[in-house]
């Protein structure tokens, strides 16, 4: 029996063949965006910031140096909607050099626009000491403010960030202060901020 006529050739030039070969191909094909898309799909990365700037800066009084350490967590279960837009809680400490701090929890909400401008209002809530400072009326104070900033490709960030505290009237007094830094963003890759995870 010649090769043409074995039963193998045969089979492997009927339509039965063609049509498995072409969902094999749509198979792999359909496998291979698949995984890039997970491979698209990395997880913004947490980001430990530094910044510096005014204290109570519109008034002369008990204008003084802050100084502010926060981590920004990314959550999956907090996973936005909108691609242009993530949800980050975050926590941090705040210093001044009179000797006031603030310590406190809340969360951003990142609005990335081009990939690269970042605008983020955020509110959070914690603990103020007054120390030799500005006495702002109550200890649990609330935070309420926005970041504008440049996020580079490597996820750095360079913004200012202006924000309000307030007791919400809660105490006898609420005379609240304003805040203005600059801040700069780490990302937090595997192993420590400053190596790179490859």
């Amino acid at each position: 029996m010649s090769r043409e006529h074995t039963p193998i050739a045969f089979f492997f030039d009927t339509k039965i063949f063609r049509c498995i070969k072409g969902l094999m191909n749509k198979y792999v094909f359909a496998l291979c965006l698949f995984f890039a898309k997970i491979a698209e799909a990395i997880p913004p990365p947490d980001l430990f910031s530094f910044a510096i700037g005014a204290f109570d800066f519109m008034r002369e009084k008990h204008r003084t140096w802050e100084f502010d350490a926060e981590y920004k967590f990314h959550v999956n279960c907090l996973k936005s909607p909108w691609e242009f837009l993530e949800f980050r809680p975050l926590c941090g400490l705040m210093a001044t050099a009179t000797g006031s701090f603030y310590v406190y929890g809340g969360i951003n909400f990142d609005l990335l626009f081009w990939d690269h401008l970042l605008i983020a209002p955020g509110f959070a809530a914690g603990y103020y000491y007054t120390g030799h400072g500005k006495n702002l009326g109550y200890p649990l104070e609330f935070r309420s403010g926005v970041e504008l900033a440049y996020q580079f490709s490597d996820w750095h960030r360079l913004g200012i960030h202006f924000y309000h505290l307030s007791n919400a009237s809660i105490g006898r007094r609420n005379p609240g202060e304003e805040s203005l830094v600059i801040y700069y963003d780490i990302p937090i890759k595997r192993g420590f901020p400053f190596v790179s995870s490859n």
